[in-house]
């Protein structure tokens, strides 16, 4: 980087690299015109957004859009810091909007599926992402190339527990070997579908190349303390069941009850017990997820 270069350009090539809060520092020293531009506001805003400040990333990109109600960056990136503090609504209206402006975007359709995913994960509902599944395609199909729209993709299938979530991030995995992101999508992806073990060495490695992400670092911890011995039990069970450990579970109660045997049913109480235990245990020595 060109030691003359101006605070745009530097903030612009921080935040290329993920340093958001390099970004930021140069973006203090931009003066004059340059303050009221787009580009400094849809920066700032990208900046604060990767630094983990939603709320203040949708206060930026609303004063951007002050001076340009069409900008194609800062709509997008409000839509996301919306979605990321909580106001789903708001981030569905933003980037449908965006894309009556621009309807054969891949990355706003992307944006879009994400969108449609979380407004999807409603408390005691029948959770379905036939939408946001859909909403991917489409932006797989408007750019075949476009990572963002691969990426997200790959992360739905995983999350709704599609059976072409592997494929999928293997795929991202062919593209780029180097990426954190997609080693996170393939050990999502293989953990859902019981694979756990290979799961895990995923999260490890996306830990290893980016130990300074909160988010990683969190999830390396918790994926070493899964392959300590007290957790292989748990580990087992997700195999047997394909990952689903708590409808296991409840069927190893049914049968216990509906068989009578004292001695069953003292197990199956004592490795809910030990799911528990487990469970804190884990909790406690890895921290909680990073928001």
């Amino acid at each position: 980087m060109d030691a003359a270069a101006g605070p745009l350009v530097r903030a612009r090539h921080d935040l290329a690299r993920g340093r958001p809060d390099r970004a930021l520092a140069a973006l203090e020293q931009v003066t004059g015109a340059e303050l009221e531009s787009e580009e400094f506001w849809a920066l700032r805003a990208a900046a604060l957004f990767d630094a983990g400040d939603a709320r203040a990333a949708v206060e930026a990109a609303q004063k951007g859009l002050v001076h340009d109600p069409a900008d194609f960056a800062l709509l997008d990136i409000l839509a996301l810091a919306q979605l990321a503090s909580g106001r789903k609504k708001d981030a569905r209206a933003t980037i449908d909007s965006a894309l009556l402006l621009y309807p054969d975007s891949a990355e706003l359709q992307a944006h879009r599926a994400l969108i449609l995913a979380r407004c999807a994960q409603r408390p005691f509902r029948l959770t379905s992402y036939r939408k946001a599944r859909a909403a991917a395609d489409e932006a797989v199909r408007l750019d075949p190339d476009s990572e963002t729209a691969l990426r997200v993709r790959a992360k739905i299938a995983a999350m709704s527990g599609d059976a072409r979530a592997e494929v999928y991030a293997a795929e991202l995995l062919e593209r780029d070997p180097e990426s954190e992101y997609a080693h996170v999508i393939t050990g999502a992806a293989r953990a859902n579908r019981g694979n756990v073990r290979a799961g895990l060495e995923h999260f490890l490695e996306a830990a290893r190349m980016d130990p300074s992400d909160p988010q990683l670092a969190w999830l390396g911890r918790r994926s070493r303390a899964l392959q300590r011995w007290y957790a292989q039990p748990l580990l087992f069970l997700e195999r047997v069941t394909h990952g689903h450990v708590r409808v296991g579970w409840v069927v190893i109660v049914l049968v216990t009850r509906s068989a009578h045997l004292a001695l069953l049913n003292a197990a199956a109480i004592a490795f809910w017990i030990y799911m528990w235990v487990v469970h804190i245990h884990i909790r406690r020595s890895t921290g909680k997820a990073p928001s």
